[in-house]
């Protein structure tokens, strides 16, 4: 099948070559510091330095849209493979998410839109949760300044999703995008659960990043379980045939890497929620599209819950959870009821009462219009403190942190958003399907289960709260708007040829890395 670029008739063109008039005002400049280099050597080298650093600055102008979106990938791949330990790059409080933010927006407010023409209601409904937000904010700052700013990060994020949407829409970059994750597949199935082990067995050696007492390497199981959903959702779906070089692939590799990313599910199953997100998006995939390829993946689950129960292996990286069977079924258990595991269950317990206390004075109670705001520690107002330096701030539940913070108008705003976005989703992927369109419907689903997996994992972690998870998700966000509006507009994909799902081609392998490349 002939591949068509994810490219919009209207992004914008290749910057123009330079013209004469910047010729003219550089040979000008270099007549002038010729003549002081002769009587004024000091001064004709800091005018060189401000030359040189005005022609940087306006060439970055220029590019600006493509230094941001770029900045961003940086950010999204560093939060995916460091954690929260990438967070902390930068100086408190502008990190490297406020400085990705900052320099996004200008580079929007360079383009001038967002773009988006078809899901305007869409928008309409972000403005209204994040003037709910803003409304919820702005009265606390004189009270808990610097404390209102950093919890007000939860809604503020939201301006990813306009930035990424506007963005590609503008530089057309969909398929760039899309190439770069695919590429980015397997290191992340081999490196992931890497990271993991390393950080729960050496934490305490693990350098730190200066004043902030966090380590360079600082993983969490559910922030990579809700990647490995997106990864798994997308084998299934078969983009990776899509979207990497034929060259790379081999026979054997698409068994490895479903092998690795098995491995990292069990690396992560100490956390409920992490498994809870992959089972999620893997289970979507299958009753939407049974025809996908989960024939390797379910063979090596029985194959690998086989050989745990036979051996009774158990690996304990710390803490009071291991890896083993027993722990698989005792975490199934605590999800939907009693696990019998005192571990397990007096976290749940203390989560329940912690939402439970929330619904009671925002529905039932005094805070139902307003919320208690933004910048109030919600661990120690509610009774629920965990820790002795009150770093726990929100409860293990980002869907209401919005109920406790904005009340009962926040959170329907939140999940009147979140309602509309996965149903303009679906509503694209049956518009797709309809039309023949695979590719555009599988991207769809892929999105909706990427994004589905974000959710689950938010309730039950303080994940959205955060630039790993809050950045994200919100990108997400913005990429799925960016991909139904090209959708509608019928960009490229048009030009290529309509296939039947029986007629997609067979599953096929990623592409390794080469390790032992040669340099």
């Amino acid at each position: 099948m002939k591949s068509m670029p994810l490219r919009n008739p209207g992004a914008a063109s290749p910057s123009p070559r330079i013209g004469w008039p910047v010729w003219l005002v550089l040979l000008v400049a270099a007549l002038l510091v010729g003549l002081l280099a002769v009587k004024q050597p000091l001064l004709a080298g800091a005018v060189t330095v401000l030359v040189v650093l005005l022609a940087g600055v306006t060439r970055a102008w220029d590019r600006l849209s493509q230094l941001a979106l770029g900045f961003i990938g940086v950010s999204l791949i560093g939060y995916a493979f460091l954690g929260k330990g990438y967070s902390y790059i930068g100086v408190a409080p502008l990190f490297v998410g406020e400085l990705a933010l900052a320099l996004s927006l200008l580079a929007l407010w360079r383009v001038g839109t967002v773009g988006i023409r078809h899901y305007r209601g869409l928008l309409a409904l972000l403005g209204v949760f994040m003037l709910i937000g803003l409304i919820s904010t702005v009265p606390y700052i004189s009270l808990y300044k610097v404390d209102a700013l950093r919890d007000s990060v939860i809604w503020l994020y939201a301006a990813f999703a306009l930035i990424v949407a506007g963005l590609l829409l503008r530089l057309g970059w969909l398929e760039q995008v899309l190439k770069q994750y695919a590429r980015l597949i397997p290191w992340f199935l081999f490196l992931a659960p890497l990271s993991l082990v390393l950080f729960k067995l050496f934490e305490r050696v693990i350098p730190e990043w200066p004043g902030s007492g966090t380590p360079l390497l600082s993983p969490k199981a559910g922030d990579i379980g809700v990647h490995l959903a997106g990864i798994v959702a997308f084998l299934l779906l078969g983009l990776h045939q899509r979207f990497t070089a034929p060259g790379g692939r081999r026979g054997w590799q698409e068994w490895l890497w479903w092998g690795l990313l098995l491995v990292g599910c069990l690396a992560i199953s100490p956390s409920r929620a992490a498994l809870l997100a992959v089972l999620a998006s893997g289970v979507f995939i299958i009753l939407l599209r049974p025809r996908s390829g989960w024939g390797r993946p379910l063979y090596l689950v029985a194959l690998i819950l086989t050989l745990l129960v036979a051996t009774n292996l158990k690996i304990n990286l710390g803490g009071q959870r291991d890896i083993s069977a027993e722990a698989l079924v005792l975490n199934a258990q605590s999800i939907v009821g009693d696990s019998g595991s005192n571990s397990r269950e007096g976290t749940r317990t203390w989560r329940l009462d912690w939402w439970n206390e929330i619904v009671d004075y925002t529905v039932y109670g005094p805070y139902f219009w307003t919320g208690k705001g933004y910048g109030i520690n919600l661990a120690n107002s509610d009774g629920f403190q965990v820790y002795s330096d009150n770093s726990l701030r929100n409860p293990h539940n980002g869907h209401l942190t919005f109920l406790a913070r904005s009340g009962v108008p926040g959170f329907l705003a939140w999940v009147v958003l979140q309602l509309a976005f996965g149903f303009s989703l679906l509503r694209a992927y049956a518009r797709a399907r309809a039309a023949r369109q695979t590719l555009w419907a599988s991207l769809n689903l892929w999105i909706f289960a990427y994004w589905m997996a974000f959710l689950v994992n938010a309730a039950f972690d303080v994940y959205l709260e955060g630039p790993q998870g809050g950045i994200w998700f919100w990108c997400l966000f913005g990429f799925g708007l960016a991909v139904m509006e090209a959708q509608r507009r019928g960009v490229s994909l048009s030009e290529t040829p309509v296939l039947s799902e029986s007629a997609l081609p067979p599953p096929t392998a990623l592409p390794a890395p080469n390790l032992f490349k040669e340099s």
